[in-house]
């Protein structure tokens, strides 16, 4: 009977200890999160405006921002991705998206579009909060 007793104790602080852990662990991510909170939607914004302009201006030959776009998407999923994860390279893979963005920006205003141009702003943005990282 004793020897049940001790099992049971022990299983019960096992669980309680392997509770705690995720606790601390799903608490640390939230606030992880939320400092990166508006870096995180700039990049996801920049992301839904690149495959905009992609498709706007995958029809016509002579744009150029189409290659840039798809750098840019890839360069702001792998940032939100660093930031959600906490990652200890994270400002490295923010400058890195900075400067994609920039690039992007720069050839969407070559564009003559609407869509064009609201994506170099969006880009801009992004570019701004992830050299902030």
């Amino acid at each position: 009977m004793k020897k049940l007793i001790l099992i049971l104790a022990a299983i019960g602080f096992v669980s309680m200890a392997a509770t705690m852990s995720i606790e601390k662990n799903t608490v640390k991510t939230v606030v992880s999160n939320d400092k990166y909170k508006d870096c995180i939607a700039a990049c996801e914004a920049c992301v839904a405006s690149c495959k905009e302009c992609e498709k706007s201006c995958g029809k016509d030959s002579k744009a150029t921002c189409t290659k840039a776009g798809k750098d840019c998407v890839a360069a702001c999923e792998k940032a939100i991705k660093a930031m959600k994860a906490d990652s200890k390279d994270v400002k490295a893979v923010c400058a890195e998206c900075a400067k994609t963005c920039e690039k992007c920006a720069a050839e969407c205003d070559k564009c003559e579009g609407d869509v064009s141009k609201k994506c170099a702003a969006t880009c801009r943005k992004a570019a701004e909060h992830c050299s902030k990282m």
